[in-house]
């Protein structure tokens, strides 16, 4: 367990015996003889634990107590005292004190309260950043649907949830639920009971993509003016999840393959590597062999990862989803807003059943929830209501008049006559049509094929 602890006693026989026994034991430790030495090296280390006896020769323990918690509250600090009484531990923890141990003691204790004050400090930590995922966090891991496909890829991510894979990597549209497939991974998983900690690889700064991924010492950079514990070292024993992984800058997805290889991490400005035990799943609504070949991401990371993918579906290829999603999404908001509705007309859901959704499940629980702020409590969305992008299928769908069928007939009917249009109004030039219905040139082959057209 990799830690800076200081050690400040006054008597050179003890402190140096500490110095030694918790080197041995894996800890960064430095030592003070005096109250203004331990403040010195206080702030140089800005260490997470601090054994401070209460009697030094120029200062009163109690009050170097209460000024590292003032300087840095995170800090843990164990008393210890020859002088030993319940009036000074009951003040000491008044203070801010993490624990406190009487002189003399066993080597061993020191070695447990040191350990257990980093582990408290690691745990407090992963709380901290935890809560504010969750506050931060909408909607839930449940995947609402019909369509036979979404059960064959939840099978198939039961299955890998169960497996010991260390890497999953997940692929999509933007808005598929990439990051729905990952929390089911995770609470899936023997590591449930874990953190499920994220990175948006696109949202944070090159520049501080590497700290954030890793952490960083005190100094290690002109902003780190403190020691920062990195999201892998946070989700020890869980799972992180890397959204938008192609993001990722070449030099830092070195450092990761490294990671991966080795389970270990080096934050930035250590001196060295900590062990780690993470599943990472990584998820891009990217080509990633198109990156690679074009030289944005690393050919071995993306065989690391690309041992077991899973390829979310958009919406458009899942439309029985769509009219539970939407009844799901009207009922949420509805209570949420306090203004429920009775449903959807019919000619409303065809239209939603008829539109693509580019921006997928995201873009329909966003229509939802307007429509929900538009409409007369209780009442039904009907046409009018819906955006025009949205309503402007609505010709379309009287010119095709399908006939009457399963949902499943109807809609292959309309996927059809939108082939045959695209196509004619393209005198038949398959890379044109193909540009038009937002599909590749393969894809269009394949839907003609299955039509036989």
């Amino acid at each position: 367990m990799s830690a800076t602890v200081l050690v400040v006693d006054d008597e050179a026989l003890i402190r140096q015996s500490v110095h030694s026994l918790l080197s041995g034991e894996g800890f960064d430790v430095t030592a003070a003889g005096s109250g203004a030495e331990a403040w010195t090296r206080f702030q140089e280390a800005r260490p997470d634990v601090v054994l401070l006896d209460l009697v030094l020769g120029d200062a009163d323990g109690l009050d170097i107590l209460q000024r590292m918690k003032q300087e840095a509250p995170d800090t843990k600090v164990i008393l210890i005292s020859a002088h030993g009484s319940i009036e000074s531990a009951v003040t000491a923890m008044k203070l801010g004190g993490y624990d406190f141990i009487k002189k003399p003691f066993e080597l061993e204790e020191i070695v447990a309260a040191v350990h257990n004050a980093v582990r408290t400090s690691r745990l407090e930590h992963r709380v901290a950043y935890l809560s504010a995922q969750e506050r931060r966090k909408s909607g839930g891991s449940t995947f609402i649907y019909a369509a036979p496909r979404m059960e064959r890829l939840l099978a198939q991510v039961e299955m890998i949830a169960k497996s010991p894979v260390p890497l999953v990597l997940v692929t999509g549209e933007s808005g598929t639920g990439k990051q729905a497939i990952a929390r089911m991974l995770h609470e899936g998983s023997a590591r449930a009971a874990g953190p499920f900690v994220e990175l948006n690889c696109s949202a944070i700064p090159e520049n501080l993509v590497e700290s954030e991924l890793f952490g960083h010492e005190r100094g290690a950079f002109s902003d780190a003016r403190e020691r920062k514990l990195g999201l892998v070292e946070i989700a020890d024993g869980g799972t992180l999840f890397l959204d938008e992984a192609s993001e990722m800058p070449l030099p830092l997805q070195s450092k990761l393959l490294r990671a991966l290889q080795e389970g270990e991490i080096r934050p930035v400005g250590a001196a060295h590597e900590k062990r780690v035990d993470v599943r990472i799943v990584a998820a891009t609504n990217r080509n990633l062999e198109k990156e690679v070949a074009e030289g944005r991401f690393r050919e071995d990371l993306y065989y690391r990862l690309n041992v077991f993918p899973i390829r979310v579906p958009p919406l458009r290829e899942r439309r029985e989803d769509i009219p539970l999603l939407a009844e799901h999404f009207l009922k949420r908001y509805g209570t949420e807003i306090g203004k429920p509705a009775a449903g959807f007309s019919q000619q409303a859901m065809e239209l939603l059943q008829a539109y693509d959704f580019p921006g997928n499940v995201r873009e329909l629980q966003n229509e939802v929830q307007r429509l929900v702020i538009q409409i007369e409590p209780g009442g039904f969305v009907t046409p009018e209501l819906l955006s025009p992008r949205i309503r402007q299928v609505e010709g379309l769908v009287d010119r095709i008049k399908p006939t009457k069928g399963t949902l499943k007939e109807t809609m292959d009917q309309i996927e059809r006559w939108l082939l045959i249009e695209a196509l004619r109004e393209h005198d038949n030039n398959k890379t044109a049509a193909a540009k038009t219905l937002g599909i590749t040139r393969e894809g269009l082959h394949k839907k003609l094929r299955s039509f036989g057209l």
